[in-house]
């Protein structure tokens, strides 16, 4: 492994603070494992990291009809949120039914009126979901009221990952076997531990903060939150929202449960044309889709090789999801992962560097260290998990 610079007191010219990144890159490009699969963000300015997350007005209501005309919206919804969207003369059609209505009034309520639309006859219906189907504008009629949704900030929290080379003045001087140049040694050393570390953070990251989930200014250990945390609490909220994860209640892994995950997904507005998802997966866990459906599978006659891998996901969607095998995911845990809306960020001006710290003595020591945080972009529509599993 090359050096990252010149450190020989030869130079005339020092260098007393090297930038490391570029060696923590390459180990990260060849990493086989979950932190080769994410690509560098933009660098963050703050100890608390924000991005913006834009969203679309949804596509439907939860709503029950009833046989006087009149729908009743599910009260997860507040009158302000669905006035936004759902406007008069909208045209609804109620999920697994052929009916067809239309608001005949402005939505001043949660029990707005409507009426059965064209030549489809009236039936009335449990909640369910109802999607808009048609929003007719009259030319004659001005413009609508803006309909735009409030930008929603997300966060998560810079880490300081550090650690320290010392090389005693005997030590230099030693011809030692198989080491051409001991402070070069170490330095490989340990950024391959702070590479495993940082995998480690990545996955099973937990944000120490305190009730409101900020850091006070002489907060310094500070940690960031890991794809767990934010999958099931994306807001950082001190609560699990599980808006899709799945509890597999100590059952084995399934396709069935695989297939509901991808599902889930794509009903909260994830895996769409974008998207470049993967299956995040312990040893476990590997072994048992490594296993589905092998009373399936037929040898034929002289094969040498025996056993069975599986790397590639198919859901019953048509999606194909690659499966990444880490060392530090649960093994009760399987993660889908969207790859294109994840990235690791470094401190503005604090990526990993290697730093030489005063001299004492004989001793001559430096510091290798850099800070980071992750990027979750919509943690609760485009990545999933099932935990509890067998």
């Amino acid at each position: 492994m090359a050096g990252p610079g010149g450190f020989s007191a030869t130079l005339s010219n020092k260098l007393d603070k090297v930038d490391c990144s570029q060696i923590l890159r390459a180990v990260l490009i060849a990493d086989k494992t979950l932190l080769g699969h994410i690509r560098m963000g933009a660098p963050a300015t703050n100890i608390e990291c924000n991005w913006i997350e834009d969203a679309l007005n949804p596509a439907y209501i939860v709503c029950s009809g009833s046989a006087n005309n009149v729908i009743t919206i599910s009260a997860g919804y507040t009158t302000a949120s669905v006035q936004r969207f759902l406007r008069k003369y909208s045209v609804l059609n109620p999920s697994g039914t052929e009916v067809y209505v239309n608001l005949t009034t402005t939505v001043g309520s949660l029990s707005p009126t409507v009426a059965a639309y064209g030549s489809a006859a009236w039936a009335s219906w449990t909640m369910t979901k109802c999607f808009i189907v048609a929003q007719p504008w009259a030319d004659i009629d001005a413009a609508s009221s803006d309909a735009s949704i409030t930008r929603t900030k997300r966060k998560n929290f810079t880490q300081v990952f550090e650690r320290a080379v010392e090389i005693t003045q005997t030590r230099q001087g030693m011809q030692m076997e198989a080491v051409v140049d001991e402070l070069q040694l170490q330095i490989k050393n340990r950024t391959l531990e702070i590479k495993s570390l940082l995998d480690r953070s990545v996955i099973l990251g937990y944000a120490r903060a305190s009730a409101s989930n900020t850091y006070s200014a002489d907060n310094e250990l500070r940690t960031m939150a890991g794809i767990i945390q934010l999958i099931r609490d994306y807001n950082l909220d001190s609560t699990n929202e599980d808006t899709t994860v799945i509890n597999a209640s100590g059952s084995a892994l399934t396709l069935a449960a695989l297939n509901s995950l991808c599902y889930k997904i794509w009903d909260a507005g994830g895996l769409d044309e974008t998207s470049d998802p993967i299956l995040l997966v312990g040893a476990s866990q590997q072994r048992v889709i490594a296993g589905f459906e092998k009373e399936l599978r037929r040898v034929q006659q002289g094969e040498r090789i025996t056993g069975f891998y599986r790397d590639i996901f198919l859901s019953d969607m048509g999606k194909e999801f690659p499966i990444v095998l880490d060392r530090w995911v649960p093994k009760d845990k399987i993660i889908l992962l969207d790859r294109s809306r994840i990235s690791l960020r470094a401190l503005q001006g604090d990526n990993w560097h290697l730093e030489k710290m005063a001299k004492t003595g004989r001793n001559e020591k430096w510091q290798l260290s850099g800070q980071f945080t992750l990027e979750l972009a919509n943690a609760n529509a485009c990545h999933g998990m099932i935990y509890n599993a067998a």
